[in-house]
């Protein structure tokens, strides 16, 4: 059974999960309304907004409405390292961002082709992925979700471009990062840094059912299957590696959000609500 403390707090933005920029903004705002409460009104009033604003904040982790939504981009527009959240700023020689199995190709000739082979739909200014594709293609995510690294690594090198040799490496063992992730790179092979594209777990899982499910249900040529991967993955509902919801949020390791490497990296990405995994960046 919780304890009341634990049914008051809320987990989202309170113990590993605080962002301590953001806390200590509301703190100073709350210590300036008390001060002028205590000047206008009277210090025992003052004493009592102190005492509740302060639970607030240890409890639900701000005090003030809507931090979530507006502190990410004012907490990383300020200078220096308190702009960066608990992240801590960029680790050198470690990747900052997940890439794609496919090169571009032109985001308008892969959307044509996509809307060619019924797997998205167009509705005026909306478009949206078709019911039986995003069914086949949750399944096929969750035959690969459980793939150990060298069986997915397997499977992303027959679903990647031909010619195209898929490493796995994790840079903790190059001290690059303290954390103990697997990167999967996708290269031509001559180590040029250049060729290389890393795709985290998630995204592989994601783009590598993608493939696989294009090549199930269309006509697609293996080049377009491979550049439609990284569009296709803006439109997960559902994270590929523990299912859970799929949200728009922030970059920035602040409010809840699932964190990035850079400073000046984008706000908005599309990461899972239950794990942080970061699936796409919108430029």
């Amino acid at each position: 059974m919780r304890s009341r403390y634990e049914s008051l707090r809320n987990d989202e933005h309170t113990g590993e999960r605080r962002c301590w920029p953001c806390t200590a903004v509301n703190a100073a705002i709350l210590l300036f309304a008390c001060v002028g409460v205590a000047r206008r009104r009277s210090r025992s009033l003052a004493a009592a907004l102190g005492v509740v604003g302060a639970a607030a904040i240890a409890f639900r982790g701000y005090l003030v409405p809507y931090t979530p939504r507006f502190a990410p981009r004012l907490v990383s527009a300020l200078p220096g390292e308190f702009s960066l959240g608990k992240s801590g700023g960029p680790t050198p020689g470690a990747p900052d961002a997940s890439e794609s199995l496919g090169d571009s190709g032109g985001g308008e000739a892969v959307l044509a082709a996509l809307l060619d082979a019924g797997v998205v739909i167009a509705a005026g200014e909306t478009v949206y992925l078709e019911d039986d594709f995003r069914e086949a293609w949750r399944a096929e995510m969750r035959n690969l979700r459980n793939r150990d690294d060298d069986g997915l690594a397997a499977a992303l090198r027959a679903a990647a471009p031909e010619g195209r040799v898929v490493d796995v490496v994790n840079p903790s063992e190059n001290g690059w990062i303290e954390r103990d992730d697997r990167w999967f790179v996708v290269s031509d092979g001559s180590d040029d840094p250049a060729t290389e594209n890393w795709l985290t777990r998630p995204v592989a899982v994601a783009e590598t059912a993608a493939v696989r499910t294009l090549a199930d249900r269309t006509d697609l040529p293996a080049s377009r299957r491979a550049q439609a991967a990284g569009p296709l993955r803006t439109f997960l509902e559902r994270c590929p590696v523990c299912d859970g919801s799929v949200e728009e949020t922030t970059a920035m390791d602040c409010c809840g959000g699932p964190g990035g490497t850079r400073p000046d990296a984008p706000d908005e990405v599309l990461a899972c609500g239950d794990c942080d995994a970061r699936l796409h960046t919108f430029q």
